[in-house]
């Protein structure tokens, strides 16, 4: 049988709340042999008016169901912005704008991503990003727009008081690391809310 490829749109976006954020429809091809779909392309981007350049990519395998990875972010002058998917199992995936003048400061945001749909998270500069596994063995593709710089490097605990995100599952598993963050209300004296 012979394929052919019918161009067309390469992406809708949506945006989430007011935040910046972005939901990305990804337009895949299918046919009898499996799909295909395209997940970057810098003209896209500039026509949504998002300034992103990827300059890193990184992949995580996560492999019981229930585990937790986050809240993580980089800050200033190495704050970073991201493209997330889950290319194999699913995920629930978590931001949480950290940014002190944004009209959602304080808010997270929460969306299922899995390996058998057609979506991605456009999460901007200032935000924070976690996830947890809904299957075994998750898989999580990220474009980076800056590169790692470890002094840089911050987060904040998947139960944090200030932010309160409700995981769908009890948590499996977490990094040694992810469990020892300080409270973020300590250290960002902006923070919405109750602070102590």
């Amino acid at each position: 049988m012979v394929h052919s490829f019918t161009p067309r749109s390469a992406m809708r976006f949506e945006q989430i709340g007011e935040s910046g954020a972005w939901l990305i429809h990804l337009n895949t091809v299918r046919d009898d042999r499996g799909s295909f779909a395209r997940v970057w392309c810098s003209e896209t981007f500039r026509s949504q008016k998002i300034a992103f350049a990827p300059v890193q990519g990184n992949t995580s395998r996560t492999l019981r169901r229930g585990s937790i990875r986050g809240m993580h972010f980089q800050r200033a002058p190495h704050a970073d912005a991201k493209i997330v998917r889950c290319s194999q199992g699913a995920i629930y995936d978590v931001i949480v704008d950290l940014r002190p003048t944004s009209e959602t400061r304080g808010r997270w945001f929460a969306q299922e991503l899995s390996g058998d749909d057609d979506l991605m998270v456009y999460i901007p500069k200032g935000f924070a990003h976690g996830f947890q596994t809904l299957t075994d063995a998750a898989v999580v593709e990220y474009l980076m727009g800056e590169k790692y710089v470890p002094e840089l490097y911050d987060g904040f605990r998947h139960d944090d008081p200030a932010v309160a995100i409700r995981w769908p599952l009890p948590a499996s598993a977490i990094s040694e690391r992810d469990m020892c963050w300080p409270d973020l209300s300590l250290r960002l004296p902006w923070w919405p809310g109750e602070q102590t």
